[in-house]
């Protein structure tokens, strides 16, 4: 596979409309006598995004997060200022808190937090020598600051704008072409069930992802930005389909092990489905007939045949949601559309990790109090940006699983930084004399480095040199050449990321693994408190765990082959506790003895899955003998519905549970025979 082009017209675009950005905040804050004018232009390309939308919601936090960051240290540096050991634990405990309540919401909205956090490093820690001038130092911040954000943003929408609504757009035919794909290959068992696996997880991550484009289309300029309820229910839609593939492939399997003319009916009917989907209207026109109840003697055949109907026809009416929705988001009355649409559709809460997100802030606070530490203890002027620096650090890769290569990258684009800095501190700019050529010799570096920005795979390096090199440049409306002060805060600079390196590999770095069994964990949790009994909206439940998979999704990546994590299919769990919920509804309207096998059917997989899949073999086998006990049970002439419904989610509970095995046979199980 070849790799994408660097150098593209989108790229270049981005890059030319952010440095101009950049220069117009940069002139605006040198004719308003603002102090450091060097911070507008870095905060430009730390808010900078190819998205139009994505800009303005990124400064509305970064906003919100300086104001609340200017605050608090108003706050802490007057009353602390003469107690340092106080004032730095207080320092510590805030960028640390922030960090960690940032972690929890894993929407961009999080930016506002973290940033209220270590803009308190930023704006704080300089005044602590200096305490006097607190109150015009914070106005200072929040007015550079918020000259960049509105000069980021003029440009952005003014100038060829690149809309949010549009990029959606695209990446949702893109899904539901690949969606379309998976069906086609599950129907037809055409793939190994890892591999169809590890592509569930794949649309699991992007059908979650979409939740961070929806924040930032309610900032968009373009019509879409009133269709946000509307992508919402799209995605729930998207959601509702993964798990339904899942188990499609899992009853095609189960079909294949029965040898009769109905069973192989069915296998053709998905066998047509799958045919059937490579076309985008195809699926939604598709035919399913199979039986949706059985009429005669109940059979395992005739549970499978129900759950085969009931799966495809679902397949189908989502299908002709999601294509329905997609359509209507190109309509001019998507706003009302969605209105009319969405009104059943939860909101969905994103997985929140509160022990990685307790580590990440214990290792800002171990980086800050021993940087704080030597800067008092050393007396060094500099090692305030020591502190800064590292602290900073520690915040903006938090939520990484291990940031260490990361920062050894960072570490060397900033040497090139320091390099680029000092060439044009001390050779080019001293022989400039206007605000033209500045602009000029500027957009020689910048510009280049800001098309790096624009490219994922070398955004840190583009970060490193964009963000780095107006600060160590420190520019000015006078440009001053102080090599002493240059040095010292180069120094500072590499010496504060080479000790974030040490402390985040002694205490932060996490192996994917790891965290790809935290995630595991998480899920086999929620089966748990479901099968125990504990209430749950399903709908909730399903976005979390479909939130979860697609987390997974990117740890599987890096899984060793060897790891026993790799097997782990959390599409199967979802289908778990679905089937569970629905049938703990059913069992309050079953008869006495159909609610008491359910029961014990609830207690068996709340047993299974606190148990690791290594350990689960005899726990396994009895909550299949518990299923097999209420799928065969005598038929009874006063059997209500609600137990003919139980006995079909009990078949799609032990296809779930282990497709491969042979038909049910009835077995006693053990308490029962002891029992007696």
């Amino acid at each position: 596979m070849s790799a994408r082009p660097v150098v593209t017209t989108g790229n270049v675009l981005f890059s030319l409309k952010t440095f101009m950005a950049a220069m117009l905040a940069y002139y605006i804050a040198v004719r308003f006598d603002l102090p450091r004018p060097f911070w507008a232009v870095a905060t430009v390309y730390i808010v900078a995004h190819p998205l139009s939308g994505a800009i303005s919601s990124k400064s509305l936090y970064r906003m919100v997060g300086t104001l609340i960051g200017g605050a608090a240290t108003l706050v802490l540096v007057p009353n602390l200022v003469n107690e340092p050991i106080l004032l730095s634990a207080a320092i510590i405990a805030w960028v640390s808190g922030c960090t960690f309540i940032s972690l929890l919401d894993r929407t961009p909205r999080s930016y506002a937090t973290l940033l209220a956090g270590y803009t308190v490093l930023l704006a704080g820690l300089p005044l602590v020598v200096a305490p006097v001038n607190t109150f015009d130092t914070v106005v200072s911040r929040v007015e550079e600051i918020g000259l960049a954000i509105l000069c980021a943003s003029i440009v952005s929408h003014v100038v060829l704008p690149v809309h949010v609504g549009t990029i959606l757009l695209g990446r949702i035919d893109v899904w539901l072409a690949r969606a379309q794909t998976r069906l086609s290959v599950a129907a037809t068992a055409e793939q190994d069930e890892a591999r169809n696996r590890a592509e569930r997880y794949a649309l699991a991550a992007d059908a979650a992802d979409l939740r961070s484009f929806t924040t930032h289309l309610q900032y968009d300029g373009s019509r879409y930005r009133h269709a946000v309820k509307l992508v919402r229910s799209l995605q729930h839609r998207m959601v509702s389909f993964l798990p339904l593939l899942s188990e499609m492939e899992d009853l095609r399997r189960a079909l294949a092990r029965l040898d009769s003319s109905q069973a192989k009916q069915a296998v053709s009917v998905i066998d047509a489905l799958g045919s059937s989907s490579t076309s985008a209207s195809g699926i939604s026109t598709a035919r399913t007939d199979l039986p949706t109840s059985f009429e005669e003697r109940r059979s395992w055949e005739s549970l499978l045949l129900v759950n085969v109907a009931r799966n495809l026809g679902d397949i189908v009416e989502v299908s002709r949601e999601c294509r329905s929705l997609r359509d209507a988001l190109k309509k001019d009355n998507a706003a009302r559309s969605a209105r009319l649409t969405v009104s059943r559709d939860p909101v969905p809460q994103p997985h929140r990790d509160v022990g990685m997100a307790s580590l990440a802030a214990l290792t800002v606070a171990i980086c800050l109090a021993t940087t704080m530490v030597f800067w008092i203890a050393s007396g060094w002027t500099d090692g305030m940006t020591f502190a800064q620096i590292s602290g900073v650090l520690c915040c903006l890769l938090a939520t990484m699983d291990d940031p260490v290569p990361a920062m050894r990258k960072f570490v060397s684009v900033t040497l090139s930084s320091i390099v680029a800095a000092f060439v044009y501190g001390f050779a080019v700019l001293p022989m400039i004399d206007g605000f033209v050529p500045l602009v000029a010799a500027l957009g020689l570096f910048l510009i280049p480095a800001g098309i790096c920005l624009a490219v994922p795979s070398l955004a840190i390096v583009g970060m490193g040199l964009c963000i780095n090199f107006p600060l160590l440049l420190t520019l000015q409306s006078h440009q001053s050449s102080d090599f002493t002060a240059f040095a010292n805060l180069s120094v500072a600079t590499v010496f504060a990321m080479v000790w974030t390196i040490v402390v985040c590999s002694i205490f932060r770095s996490v192996k994917a693994e790891t965290n790809a069994r935290r995630l595991f964990s998480a899920v086999q949790k929620s089966v748990v408190s479901i099968a125990a009994g504990q209430h749950t909206d399903p709908h909730v439940t399903h976005h979390h765990v479909i939130d979860v998979a697609g987390l997974f999704a990117a740890k599987a990546a890096k899984l060793p082959p060897t790891s026993d994590a790799v097997d782990a299919d959390l599409m199967r769990d979802l289908r778990t506790v679905l089937n569970i919920k629905a049938m703990q509804e059913l069992s309050k309207e079953a008869s006495m003895l159909i609610h008491l096998k359910a029961e014990s059917i609830f207690s068996g997989f709340a047993t299974l899955y606190r148990l690791t899949p290594a350990e689960r073999g005899e726990a396994l086998r009895h909550t299949l003998e518990l299923l097999d006990d209420l799928i065969l049970s005598p038929a009874d002439a006063n059997a209500t519905d609600a137990d003919t419904s139980l006995f079909v989610h009990a078949a799609a509970l032990r296809v779930c549970l282990a497709p491969e095995a042979d038909p049910p046979s009835l077995i006693i199980p053990p308490s029962k025979r002891n029992a007696a």
